[in-house]
């Protein structure tokens, strides 16, 4: 098991600094950690399958090569006396990729392990939650993973990228309410909607800062409720015992074009169905269908 720890710690290590183009919430880190969470199903025989689809989704993609160069030159011009979290907030909200590169490099320095960056960036990401909600969440989990001090600059960066993407808009005001637990009919929303409900009981120093942001985008989504009663009797074995249920899909969804997305969905139905009742489970169902129609 350690083996396939370190094996799947290196791959995660080397998504985050690829120079990747696409939409911020098909980010491959993102692919790699559901697939990840999927994989977890069967620990003692994992799936060499979707092991290899992990390395030959990053191996697509040209590699950074900068990301030290960055922090030592910002140790050579000096960090200064002060470095304040608000010049890192206030760099990302102006767009300037190049100031929240510097800013955030000060703070990596003077922080003890660089997570009080990338929780900053969390919180400031998700300002935007439709473009970057999804990456926010998979990455933190991610970097969570087998966690290295000397890795953490990447994850920052990369996320720093994604931010830099588009214009971001202003912090929101916090919204009076506890989001309740609803899969949603549209199942674009899947990914956002269990990344949202994930970091809203994340582990956070920030905490009230991303449950501000998120309560904002639980406040301005409509999501219709399922009330079916109708039981699948694979879904609850699934739930009850385990099993390869998930791994099997994933299997079949990884020999499709462009399967990254489909692979995002599916294991957000994974994270719904183990909280879910018995009357979520037709949606569920449904959704899996559409997978792969």
């Amino acid at each position: 098991m350690e083996a396939l720890s370190k094996e799947i710690k290196t791959y995660f290590d080397a998504a985050v600094t690829i120079d990747y183009d696409g939409p911020s919430n098909k980010h491959p880190i993102i692919v790699l950690n559901a697939l990840k969470n999927i994989i977890g199903d069967n620990r003692k025989k994992p799936s060499k399958l979707l092991l290899d689809s992990m390395k030959k989704l990053i191996d697509k993609y040209p590699k950074r090569t900068d990301d030290d160069i960055i922090l030592n030159n910002i140790a050579k011009e000096g960090i200064g006396l002060t470095v304040f979290i608000s010049d890192l907030e206030d760099a990302c909200q102006s767009g300037n990729s190049q100031k929240m590169e510097n800013a955030a490099a000060k703070i990596q320095w003077v922080s003890e392990n660089g997570l009080g960056v990338l929780e900053v960036l969390i919180e400031v990401a998700i300002q935007d939650f439709s473009r970057l909600g999804i990456l926010s969440y998979h990455l933190q989990r991610a970097h969570h993973f087998k966690q290295e001090q000397s890795k953490t600059w990447s994850y920052n960066r990369c996320l720093l990228k994604e931010i830099a993407k588009g214009s971001m808009p202003a912090p929101h005001e916090k919204v009076k309410m506890e989001p309740k637990f609803m899969i949603p009919h549209e199942s674009q929303l899947l990914g956002s909607m269990a990344s949202a409900h994930r970091l809203w009981d994340g582990q956070f120093v920030r905490i009230e800062g991303i449950r501000r942001e998120l309560s904002h985008w639980f406040d301005s989504i409509q999501v219709e409720s399922d009330n079916s009663n109708k039981i699948n009797s694979e879904l609850e074995r699934y739930v009850k015992n385990g099993g390869n249920l998930f791994i099997d899909f994933a299997e079949q969804l990884i020999k499709k074009p462009n399967f990254d997305f489909k692979i995002i969905q599916l294991e957000s139905l994974r994270f719904f169905l183990k909280k879910a009742s018995n009357k979520h489970y037709s949606l569920i169902s449904k959704h899996i269908e559409e997978l792969f129609s």
